[in-house]
């Protein structure tokens, strides 16, 4: 139980970092789709859940080791987003930041699938539980990401070669 119980515990801290990383990623795209507000309000909406999921995260941790620690370093709200309106987005760049934050979702979504696994191994439910909640919103925000991309028909080959490369 205990290399389990390690394994849960690293699979925690790393899920952490990476909802960190996408907290980072998703402030910098929020400042850049400013004049795209269907897509600026859910870029903002997904860099609340990532606040959220950080602080869940270090709740399953606390419950599981007895540390705090990472709870004192999340901030309450995204407030503190990058605040400008000079990012000038074309419609090529917005569509790159699609596809890569839809890459980022499918490695948050088989990250957490594992981190499943090893919290229903280990016997940690809740964990689960809460692990499965954040896979649900990143499908929800992946598939909604890609209903975004603009369609490839009507676009220029650089374009589309632009695209396929951000997916891969």
């Amino acid at each position: 139980m205990s290399d389990l119980k390690d394994d849960l515990l690293r699979a925690l801290r790393d899920a952490y970092a990476t909802e960190r990383h996408a907290e980072r990623r998703l402030r910098t795209y929020a400042a850049g789709t400013v004049r795209y507000r269907e897509i600026n309000e859910r870029i903002d909406a997904d860099l609340t859940d990532a606040l959220a999921n950080q602080k869940s995260l270090a709740i399953c941790l606390k419950r599981i080791d007895g540390s705090d620690a990472l709870l004192q370093t999340i901030p309450d709200d995204p407030g503190d987003a990058i605040e400008t309106d000079s990012i000038a987005q074309t419609e090529e760049n917005v569509a790159k930041d699609l596809a890569s934050l839809i890459a980022l979702k499918h490695s948050e979504i088989a990250s957490y699938t594992s981190l499943i696994a090893i919290a229903e191994a280990s016997g940690f439910f809740e964990t689960k539980s809460v692990c499965e909640g954040v896979v649900r919103r990143h499908v929800a925000m992946a598939d909604w990401l890609i209903g975004r991309i603009p369609s490839t028909a009507n676009a220029s080959p650089e374009r589309v070669q632009l695209l396929a490369s951000a997916t891969h």
